[in-house]
């Protein structure tokens, strides 16, 4: 599909650029022709697992010419909400927690915290859901870096952030504030980082309700790509476009 109007491209990590092991086929050479055009690149994920240098790092070791002012994770939003206010942060999840720390939010493992932040934690358990709960039920505010249930991993699908979230809320009684895609405060993170106007932005994403979504509220052309969780539009949520593979983006 051709795409040449646009000035902007913006980029999700997981399902659509990657399955984490590696890059999708054929579009390492897609994504940095973009740069010999001129055009301006942005990725936006909720991936938590590595702190925002890290998914830079990790993009670079495939081949990906990128700058960390051009990567806009959850875990920096969530940085820059807990800037503006005050207070002690429980933090779920080794990647979040170097963001966080960072953005020089003062943490700790306390039920003491008056915020509980869930990112993806490879080693959450019962004995972290008991604390999770108990600053909750102290009066903490529960944060999500994500509410998607999956997450895609080589060949499968294996669970994402919303499912640690949804535990919690569950046990706790509260709802989560989500600060990743597609939250307001996400959107307003990343359009700080945009130059194009709406109409010459373009936003490609596997998630209908996290990056469609998202790209509908900002009003950009939004692309659905098949490579991650979801294969075609539901009624609620319709992509101005649907292929099959970032790699079949034409210039």
């Amino acid at each position: 599909m051709e795409f040449s109007r646009f000035d902007t491209f913006i980029f999700d990590l997981d399902g659509t650029i990657w399955n984490w092991i590696g890059l999708f086929p054929k579009i390492k050479y897609k994504l940095n022709l973009l740069l010999q055009f001129g055009k301006q690149r942005r990725w936006v994920s909720n991936n938590t697992v590595l702190p925002r240098s890290g998914l830079v790092k990790k993009m670079r070791n495939f081949g990906i010419e990128v700058e960390e002012d051009e990567v806009i994770n959850a875990g920096y939003a969530i940085g820059q909400y807990l800037k503006e206010k005050k207070g002690k942060v429980l933090v779920f999840g080794d990647g979040l927690k170097e963001d966080l720390k960072k953005a020089r939010i003062k943490l700790t493992d306390k039920p003491s915290a008056d915020f509980v932040v869930v990112g993806h934690d490879w080693n959450f358990d019962f004995k972290k859901l008991v604390l999770a709960s108990d600053c909750l039920q102290n009066g903490a505010k529960l944060i999500a870096s994500a509410k998607g249930r999956y997450f895609t991993f080589g060949d499968k699908m294996i669970p994402g952030t919303g499912a640690l979230t949804e535990v919690i809320e569950y046990v706790s009684g509260k709802g989560a504030l989500l600060l990743g895609k597609p939250s307001l405060f996400m959107l307003k993170t990343l359009k700080s980082f945009i130059d194009s106007p709406v109409g010459k932005t373009v936003e490609f994403g596997d998630e209908l309700e996290a990056d469609i979504g998202m790209g509908k509220k900002a009003g950009w052309f939004t692309v659905l790509v098949r490579t991650g969780v979801d294969k075609k539009p539901t009624k609620g949520i319709k992509p101005d476009a649907v292929i099959n593979s970032v790699a079949d983006i034409k210039i």
